[in-house]
């Protein structure tokens, strides 16, 4: 009996094994899931299948076991674009000349209320070199942004000076447009660049603002004035040194007739605008021999470089006066000429400029009234002919 019960046992283990083998090889699709795993859950393999599936190269799409996938060839960089050149009107900018011997002078025209004259043409205007006409070359009259350095007294030799050389400071910087550039320099002893050219009027004053106590009583006005001199000479366009200033030198190197020669051979115009005069009219005797040196110490430094002196007496004068510099700056005629005498022998060469009309006569300018109105005209009055 246990004997058959045995074989029994064999017989269907046999059937079982060979039922089970059939099953698997009709392709009968078996559970992704693995052992024990129901349905819904996420199976976790093991760290070493898991390193193995990170580590098996991807083939590409639809890439077969064997198969070998071109990659596609790299692609030319378009040819970069040919910008188009800028055009521009030659009419409309002042362009300089190459030769060497070309002189440059910037005129203004006002009327007696110091407001610029414009719509002025080239054959509106006559140059002489030594009393010898020259033919113009080059004109402009077209308004620029400017590039004016402030030189600004600071020194404790007068403190009711030194408050209202800052306050004038201040109220310049208010006219300036968003693309002129400012500088400023400051000087007692010597001068000091506050801060450089810049855009950014914040800047301008926060640099002022930085002004608390002067070191020094010397006032060197002449060295302060070459300095910003040389300083801008390789500057181009419209341009001018603003000098916020008494007018007094007590220590400078140079003396006033070597500064005199500097603004004659200068092309920055100098804008005096004097301190001084705010004081004298508020103190006794305060218009002195020392006051009207000063002065006419400042008026020829203007008139030799072809700026222009201010001597405000009231704050509320300083407004007005800062508007009109800015509007005769912008608003300047440019003109160049070769002059006809060639000799490079450092000579001084004076300069007159005269207005006409078509017919060769002087220009008589009407306002919309019809009544003629007076003008005149600011350039410096001479250069010198370069050496060798």
């Amino acid at each position: 009996m246990t004997k058959r019960i045995y074989l029994y046992g064999v017989v269907m283990a046999v059937v079982a094994a060979f039922f089970s083998v059939a099953w698997i090889g009709a392709g009968y699709p078996q559970s992704p899931q693995g052992p024990n795993q129901q349905p819904g859950e996420t199976v976790i393999l093991p760290k070493h299948e898991q390193q193995q599936q990170q580590q098996e190269p991807q083939q590409g799409p639809n890439q077969q076991p064997g198969e070998n996938v071109p990659i596609p060839k790299k692609q030319p960089a378009p040819p970069p674009e040919q910008k188009q050149p800028e055009k521009i009107n030659p009419s409309q900018i002042y362009t300089l000349s190459t030769t060497t011997n070309l002189v440059n002078v910037d005129v203004l025209v006002t009327d007696n209320d110091g407001d610029p004259i414009t719509n002025l043409q080239k054959d509106n205007f006559k140059v002489y070199d030594d009393g010898v006409q020259q033919t113009i070359t080059n004109f402009g009259a077209v308004q620029a942004p400017l590039t004016v350095c402030m030189v600004v007294e600071f020194s404790n030799e007068w403190w009711p000076l030194l408050y209202q050389a800052l306050e004038s400071a201040y109220t310049f910087v208010n006219f300036m447009q968003p693309k002129d550039w400012v500088a400023v320099i400051t000087f007692d002893l010597k001068p000091h660049i506050l801060t450089d050219f810049t855009h950014d009027r914040s800047q301008v004053e926060g640099a002022l603002n930085e002004l608390q106590f002067p070191g020094f009583s010397e006032i060197d006005l002449y060295d302060a004035l070459a300095f910003t001199v040389d300083r801008m000479k390789d500057i181009q366009g419209r341009k001018a040194i603003l000098a916020i200033v008494s007018g007094f030198d007590t220590f400078s190197k140079l003396t006033y007739d070597q500064m005199l020669k500097i603004a004659k051979s200068s092309t920055t115009p100098i804008y005096p605008v004097s301190i001084l005069e705010w004081v004298a009219v508020r103190m006794p005797g305060g218009y002195n021999i020392n006051y009207w040196q000063a002065r006419n110490g400042l008026n020829y430094i203007a008139k030799y470089s072809g700026g222009q002196a201010y001597f405000p007496r009231f704050e509320g004068e300083l407004p007005g006066i800062y508007r009109q510099i800015g509007a005769q700056l912008r608003s300047q005629y440019s003109l160049g000429f070769v002059p006809t005498d060639k000799q490079r022998n450092g000579k001084y060469h004076k300069l007159k400029i005269e207005l006409v009309d078509a017919q060769g006569n002087p220009l008589r300018i009407v306002n919309q009234k019809g009544k003629a109105v007076k003008y005149r005209l600011v350039y410096r009055e001479g250069y010198y002919a370069p050496k060798g």
